[in-house]
């Protein structure tokens, strides 16, 4: 969605990033900035990638890869060895900002960590995205999402009172985790370009369980000045002074309601009928103490889950919606596709394909609106693009390129 006077200039034009990133956190970072405009060189082993592998696949086809290389151009090289590393190093002299998520070390070993390209004379932004970061006692150990899942605190405040922690589905800390890492990234741009940052290698370093550790805003802060450890409240947060829950309708539709704060719960419980609970709301029980807040939200819960239990959906969206309500169906992807919301913002969007054809996915996030973004292409081929990049931009002859594939570097 954009403006009627919508620049035709993307806002990230002009940047350009090479992405070594071999897992989806890194490579989403670079997705991001891709989204936005930026010309992004991802670059892929010559013949094994760990993200080709994921399911869902169609044929040969992940949706993951088709997902998070899209609007990329795309070459293969084994950046471990001599000859891969010297066309790295040719291509980081034409980058503003490097991606990569390798384990700490690995880019050292192959003589492309920041020092070695700082001594080729080379002046980029590195964003390096890992389990535990590059330093620390855990730095050298491998880590993914779930990890970081774990040590972040996030699956320990998960799950029901008497369950076990509960992990999400999706690649929630890598994805924290990526747009951390593009902010960071675009702050070091921002402070090359404006603020007279000394040329050189500045470094961004992303671990996984940090991202999403920093945006839990109390577990930490409770815990230090209240001495409480948070336990999983499952879907009701009323502990928080929250009145928030998972309801269902009678004929079966999951639904959320949130409400912060006396007003929002006013709306909720006066929408429900509990007439007696808006008369306390009223007499001020919210300013009460904390235990009692608590057993005064709790007693609201139990009245909306009776009250939407003896409701259709459709005479519960009656109710909540005249009553200004914050509330929202549980969504499945069907009904994401199906939402006219989405739609109109532009949050889903047709990507061309050459093998699959037009793939629907996610829109660009976030908007501009004087700005046009698009996304070009979906995951493309391995080394689709070797001959225009190797030889377009970086000058290799036809007898350089084919000594590159004779010996398997690309």
């Amino acid at each position: 969605m954009s403006s009627p006077h919508a620049s035709s200039e993307p806002i990230l034009r002009g940047l350009r990033v090479l992405d070594l990133a071999h897992q989806y956190s890194g490579a989403l970072a670079a997705s991001l900035l891709a989204d936005l405009g930026a010309d992004v060189i991802a670059v892929e082993h010559p013949t094994r990638d760990a993200i080709r592998t994921m399911l869902p696949r169609k044929g040969e086809h992940s949706m993951w890869w088709k997902v998070v290389q899209r609007g990329k151009r795309m070459v293969s090289i084994d950046i471990s060895t001599p000859e891969g590393r010297d066309v790295i190093l040719a291509l980081a002299r034409e980058a503003d900002v490097i991606t990569e998520n390798f384990r700490p070390g690995t880019l050292e070993r192959w003589k492309l960590g920041p020092r070695d390209l700082e001594e080729a004379g080379i002046s980029v932004v590195m964003l390096r995205i890992s389990g535990f970061g590059q330093s620390g006692p855990r730095s050298e150990r491998p880590g993914f999402g779930t990890v970081a899942e774990a040590m972040s605190g996030f699956a320990n405040l998960n799950g029901e009172p008497d369950g076990p922690p509960i992990f999400p589905s999706t690649t929630l800390a890598d994805g924290v985790a990526a747009i951390f890492g593009a902010f960071g990234a675009m702050a070091a741009m921002w402070s090359r370009e404006h603020a007279g940052t000394r040329p050189g290698i500045e470094v961004v370093d992303m671990a996984l369980f940090e991202g999403l550790f920093r945006i839990i805003p109390t577990q930490i802060a409770g815990f230090h000045q209240l001495g409480e450890v948070p336990t999983r409240p499952g879907n009701k947060l009323t502990s928080h002074g929250v009145l928030r829950d998972l309801y269902q309708s009678r004929d079966g539709h999951w639904f959320i309601i949130s409400a912060v704060g006396p007003v929002p719960i006013r709306r909720v419980v006066a929408a429900a009928r509990l007439d007696a609970l808006v008369a306390r709301l009223d007499a001020g029980v919210m300013a009460d103490d904390p235990a009692e807040v608590i057993a005064f939200l709790d007693e609201c819960n139990e009245g909306i889950h009776t009250w939407a239990r003896a409701r259709s959906w459709n005479e519960l969206v009656d109710d909540l919606t005249s009553g200004d309500v914050v509330y929202q169906q549980v969504y499945a992807a069907n009904d994401i596709v199906d939402d006219a919301h989405y739609q109109a913002r532009g949050d889903l969007i047709e990507v061309p394909d050459d093998d699959l054809g037009p793939i629907l996915m996610q829109g660009v996030v976030p908007k501009f609106p004087s700005r046009v973004h698009s996304v070009w292409r979906a995951g493309p081929k391995r080394g689709i693009d070797n001959e225009e990049i190797l030889q377009g931009m970086l000058g290799l002859s036809d007898s350089e390129l084919a000594k590159l594939r004779d010996n398997g570097i690309i």
